[in-house]
């Protein structure tokens, strides 16, 4: 009886902070590119859409079928006009947290993302096997991130993998942050890295892609701890008044 009182008091906590995992679900828009849409151009400056260096949305192609769904995102170059000298292919989705900003500015706002990744096989000669994918927290409106992209972030974090040479395989990245209390509206960003050979003209990934990108915003660890003392005090309470 103890225990059930205690889970009914911090459930009955959290739910009024609006803090619970389950009551602050959060995703990007078309993380399994099932919907046919372009995704090459200049950066987001509004939440719900890629944009980024030249890629395009496919369907199953050189032995390698989409981690879900029918469809999944091609990287082709390193600009969005096409090659370039730079190394890595990069696309970006702002994401809005407004709706979460009580845990945020309360410090216990922790967001995560994963993206999975994958390539044609090494057999065909040298191939660049580096990806990565990379949040990032801002402050303003969203349509401010084109000017504070590489210099304006309040926090950022990155997981590099490096995938094998089966294209049978897809390989998952990690991500996980604490938010900063001022921070507005969340970037990911999800990449492929010319870490074998720079190619200078046509399409720089030969069999690149990307597919099953999440996102979520949920409290951080401490938050259901600091929760506890209060519902502790809350059932001393009751059973003094009893």
């Amino acid at each position: 009886m103890r225990a059930s009182k205690l889970s009914v008091v911090l459930v009955g906590s959290a739910v009024s902070l609006g803090l619970l995992a389950g009551a602050a679900q959060a995703d990007v828009v078309n993380g399994g590119f099932e919907i046919m849409t372009v995704t090459t151009g200049t950066l987001p400056d509004g939440a719900g859409y890629w944009r980024g260096d030249r890629s395009n949305i496919v369907e199953a192609e050189n032995d390698i079928t989409p981690w879900e769904g029918v469809q999944m995102l091609r990287f082709q170059n390193t600009h969005r006009n096409g090659a370039s000298s730079a190394v890595g292919g990069e696309l970006w989705q702002v994401i809005d947290v407004s709706s979460f900003q009580q845990a945020i500015r309360s410090g216990i706002g922790s967001v995560s993302a994963s993206a999975f990744f994958n390539r044609v096989s090494s057999d065909l000669g040298p191939v660049d096997t580096m990806f990565s994918l990379g949040m990032y927290a801002y402050s303003g409106d969203a349509s401010t991130f084109p000017t504070q992209w590489g210099s304006g972030e309040l926090a950022s974090r990155q997981s590099t993998i490096f995938t094998d040479g089966s294209a049978e395989t897809w390989e998952q990245a990690l991500v996980e942050m604490l938010l900063p209390t001022a921070t507005d509206f969340v970037v990911i960003r999800i990449s492929a890295t010319e870490n074998i050979f720079n190619d200078l003209s046509g399409s720089e990934f030969h069999g690149h892609y990307a597919d099953g990108v999440e996102f979520q915003i949920i409290p951080a660890p401490s938050a259901l701890v600091c929760l506890l003392p209060v519902a502790l005090m809350g059932i001393g309470r009751r059973r003094r008044a009893a």
